[in-house]
């Protein structure tokens, strides 16, 4: 069962093109960012996400990041020349908007009062929108960003998996204490000359059977990425590792090296994690986990595969927890 859910759970790609990087997930909801080029430092430089739903009548928008809040009015300009204006941080896409920005070089966003908010290129732009029509079964339709015809008709998005959590238990968890929690991780992770850290764990309750505890390595760290194990303990007591409906924790990270700078909220009984490419955080993954009684199951992944500035990461994966 649990390698046909991993078989199953399959988060969607990216693409980068030129200065654009764009994915979309299973339900074909799609979304494209802009990069900080790479002959251009990040200074006033206009963080400028597309996204669009998979359903037939979803309008696609432009977002963009106001540092000084909502505007009165901002500004729009493709080239130089004045495309669209908002009361907000969002423009729905026209087709006569589209056109401009798959034909445009560079965009710009001015609001009152602010000034210049900042500019971003849109080479790639053409290219992303044409990738989110395909991946959203859009080419030859009306509906498509760039690539249209005359097809009305769009089909249907596929059903998000559903994963149902058992009932919440108010009681306090079941603990392990110092000595059992540094015995399964092992000396390599809770004891090296370079850690300042001791071993420290903490539990959660997950349901009326099981409890959740995790686990900081003081040892095997990186600078900004701080791995954990987690460990499911019963009413008896008995501890075995906690299993996951993908064959790795962590995306990308080539081993099965348990959790990295995870953390989980009890409100939302969610476990999330969240590998950084780089201190900054502008590049990496991260997934966000539901314990459904007998695993954690992934239920939302986002990504962002350029080190380029963009603090949009893309939703590659998402499941409906009831």
């Amino acid at each position: 069962a649990l390698a046909a859910a991993a078989a199953s759970t399959q988060p969607g790609e990216l693409k980068t093109f030129r200065d654009w990087i764009v994915g979309c997930d299973n339900g074909r909801a799609c979304q494209a960012v802009a990069l900080v080029p790479k002959a251009k430092d990040g200074d006033r430089y206009l963080m400028l996400v597309l996204q669009r739903d998979p359903e037939a009548p979803a309008k696609a928008e432009l977002r963009w990041t106001a540092p000084d809040g909502p505007p009165r009015r901002a500004t729009l300009t493709i080239d130089g020349k004045e495309v669209a204006q908002s009361g907000a941080t969002v423009v729905s896409i026209d087709p006569a908007l589209a056109a401009a920005l798959a034909a445009g070089a560079t965009a710009e966003v001015t609001t009152t009062p602010g000034g210049k908010v900042g500019d971003a290129s849109l080479g790639g732009l053409a290219a992303a929108m044409r990738y989110i029509d395909d991946k959203q079964k859009r080419v030859g339709s009306v509906t498509a960003l760039v690539a249209k015809g005359p097809t009305k008709s769009v089909p249907a998005p596929p059903p998000l998996p559903v994963i149902t959590m058992p009932t919440a238990d108010a009681r306090p968890p079941r603990t392990l204490n110092i000595a059992r929690v540094t015995q399964l991780i092992g000396p390599d992770n809770a004891k090296c000359d370079y850690s300042t850290a001791k071993v420290e764990s903490k539990a959660y309750r997950l349901d009326a059977k099981t409890s959740l505890v995790t686990v900081v390595h003081p040892c095997g760290n990186g600078a900004y990425n701080y791995f954990s194990s987690a460990f499911l303990v019963d009413e008896e007591s008995t501890v075995r590792s906690a299993t996951f409906d993908t064959d790795k924790p962590n995306p990308k990270d080539g081993e099965n090296l348990g959790l990295v700078n995870a953390g989980y909220d009890p409100k939302t009984r969610r476990l999330s994690s969240f590998i950084k490419g780089r201190g900054l955080g502008d590049c990496g993954s991260g997934r966000g986990y539901v314990w459904d009684g007998t695993r954690f199951r992934l239920v939302e992944q986002t990504d962002m595969g350029e080190c380029r500035g963009a603090m949009d990461y893309i939703r590659t994966w998402r499941a409906a927890v009831r």
